[in-house]
């Protein structure tokens, strides 16, 4: 775990590995989609003036779902946050490196911009999107890389105690997280009186499953699904939703084995908030997917 990589002299501000992973996956979807687009012979000035609009549209889809999911914290109990180099406050929605962005709220925030971008610009939306799509699952690779960082979004404790007391990890591959993490704060105050004395004694959480790694390998199988399957679609937009598809799956299981139960339920205990939102985008897809289908097999009726 390495929060921060360094800090910025004289402002003695610290620059977040999560923060720099997220870059690094940014610039290399773009790179990828900027080659795409290249290799298609159109859009590829386009594809680049949008990158922009997706980041801006990305922050801000991810920052607002997770203040509605979290309104209490940021409105209530902690409205402002202080710059200590700065001498000065500033309200906490803003205080983007302490974390706080949902992924679905990124997505849909993205792709908002781009139906925006594409209708100014009078883009096939379909085209677009499919050459787009492929680099976005290498891109959450490294976001979630970085969230290995942070020590954020956290998996279950599997774990048994031996003959002597001592803790023996259930899963082949666990991740066990140190005091000034995200996981280690929020299980000293949320666990039971079990988990903090082991946590107090060893300095570490309990293992923990590795569900930000998880994902990373699953973000990066889903990009070579879409780069194997790309020239093999049957129709555009199918990358798009294929992309939707894979990922709202795979994100669903994986819910059911984290461990931070503060990232929101629709249903406390059942139903997270990104399964809801899954579960909506992938009914939205297969809808989608069946239209397009229909209506191409009506113009060779």
């Amino acid at each position: 775990m390495l929060p921060e990589l360094f800090k910025i002299p004289v402002l003695n501000l610290p620059i977040h590995t999560y923060g720099v992973m997220i870059v690094i996956g940014f610039l290399l979807a773009v790179y990828i989609g900027h080659r795409r687009f290249l290799r298609y012979g159109q859009y590829a000035n386009d594809f680049m003036d949008y990158a922009f609009w997706a980041l801006i549209g990305g922050i801000l889809g991810a920052r607002t779902v997770y203040i509605l999911v979290e309104w209490k914290e940021y409105f209530i109990d902690r409205p402002w946050t202080e710059i200590n180099a700065l001498g000065i406050k500033i309200p906490s929605v803003l205080a983007l490196w302490q974390g706080g962005l949902v992924y679905w709220g990124s997505f849909l925030g993205g792709f908002i911009a781009f139906l925006i971008f594409a209708h100014k610009r009078k883009i096939n939306v379909l085209v677009f999107a499919d050459l787009a799509v492929v680099g976005l699952p290498l891109a959450q690779m490294f976001g979630r890389l970085g969230c290995v960082a942070a020590g954020c979004c956290w998996g279950k404790a599997y774990y048994h105690l031996d003959e002597a007391g001592k803790v023996i990890s259930d899963l082949p591959i666990a991740m066990r997280f140190p005091p000034g993490s995200s996981a280690y704060n929020s299980l000293l105050h949320s666990g039971s009186e079990h988990v903090r004395e082991h946590m107090f004694t060893s300095g570490m959480t309990l293992p923990l499953f590795p569900s930000q790694l998880a994902e990373a390998f699953g973000t990066l199988c889903i990009f070579f699904i879409l780069l194997w399957f790309s020239p093999r679609k049957w129709f555009h937009g199918q990358l798009l939703l294929a992309y939707v598809v894979l990922y709202s799956v795979m994100r669903s299981i994986l819910e059911l084995f984290r461990g931070d139960v503060d990232r929101g339920y629709v249903i406390q205990g059942v139903l997270s908030t990104s399964q809801f939102i899954s579960i909506v985008i992938v009914t939205v897809a297969v809808v989608s997917m069946v239209y397009i289908k229909i209506k191409q097999q009506k113009k060779f009726v």
